[in-house]
């Protein structure tokens, strides 16, 4: 096996278009607590981009049984990396990421002991916390959960917080968890037969059809983003932030192409679009919070990184790996 072969191999189950929101949230964080963008956000944004990278890590080698249905040529990348260079890439990962939350805060470093255990028990075997509907969806929601409370939580001491004379930090963070559990509900549609198959209790792979399921993805995520304007409007959050409401409109045209959706491809294509909207709408948020041409070169360069991410074909879930008959 070459290792140029190999190499593209771990990139793709890495999956460079999936490591943007975390980051992206971390710095919206940051913004909220007002603290200036320094040497120790940048750790910060190195730690948040390195959560995601040990998860899709780990789960490549945890998620097989469903991936042979939903993802059939994951399973060759995964033979072509090798399990045991992608364990390690877990294990430097999680070594790198102590390192980082303890240079960073105490905070930072409390809610990464907190952090481990979902990120690891999301799916191993031996707790697949993915597989418990309402658990598993708040599971996933920490990736923009976690990283906005650790960016709110930073200050200039590594010991102190923040303190905050309104409430209204703490509604973003609850419409953020919000959000990020709709687009779950989304990202697990595609992947209802493999996860039917395997026994997972996704909230999708609870429904009667996948179209049921596909329905539920759209009013959840039409809600949450029409709910979004409404926030603003009630609480103390920043005016400006309400233009990142207009993603609403990609994200419910979006969810009117799932539920026509017929093929694994179809709504492998909308998981695919969802993301784009989902890393706009928080360069919108961040954006709107901090307004300057550096922030807005954050969120260009995440798109960036995502169309390069498709355009070069770097993800395991592009549609060349979902073979089968009925997945043209």
């Amino acid at each position: 096996m070459s290792r140029s072969a190999r190499f593209n191999a771990v990139v793709q189950l890495l999956r460079p278009r999936t490591l943007l929101v975390s980051p992206l949230s971390y710095c919206v964080g940051i913004a909220v607590a007002d603290h200036r963008f320094d040497f120790v956000v940048v750790l910060g944004v190195v730690f948040h981009i390195l959560v995601p990278l040990v998860a899709n890590a780990h789960n490549a080698v945890t998620d097989l049984v469903e991936d042979a249905k939903n993802v059939p040529g994951r399973l060759q990348l995964v033979e072509t990396a090798g399990e045991a260079l992608l364990g390690r890439i877990v294990y430097v990962g999680l070594s790198i990421m102590s390192l980082l939350a303890l240079a960073i805060s105490f905070a930072q470093s409390v809610v990464w002991l907190a952090s481990i255990f979902l990120l690891l028990g999301y799916s191993a075997p031996r707790f697949r916390l993915k597989g418990r509907p309402i658990i598993g969806m708040a599971v996933f929601s920490m990736a923009v959960t976690e990283p906005y409370i650790a960016g709110a939580l930073l200050s200039d001491s590594w010991w102190r917080i923040p303190r905050y004379g309104s409430w209204w930090p703490l509604a973003l963070g609850i419409f953020l968890f919000c959000w990020y559990f709709a687009k779950g509900i989304m990202k697990n549609v595609p992947d209802y037969a493999g996860d039917r198959a395997a026994g997972l209790r996704t909230i999708p792979a609870l429904m009667s059809s996948q179209r049921a399921a596909a329905w539920a993805a759209a009013t959840a995520t039409t809600v949450v983003y029409l709910t979004f304007p409404v926030l603003v409007m009630v609480t103390d959050i920043p005016d400006r932030l309400v233009c990142a409401g207009l993603m609403a409109l990609p994200a419910v045209a979006n969810m009117a192409s799932m539920v026509r959706a017929r093929t694994l491809v179809e709504y492998n294509r909308v998981g695919q679009r969802d993301m784009y909207v989902s890393v706009v709408f928080l360069a919108l948020l961040l954006f709107g919070l901090r307004p300057s041409a550096g922030t807005a070169a954050l969120g260009l360069g995440a798109v960036a990184v995502m169309v390069w991410s498709d355009v070069s074909g770097r993800d395991s879930r592009a549609s060349r790996h979902l073979t089968g008959p009925d997945r043209r």
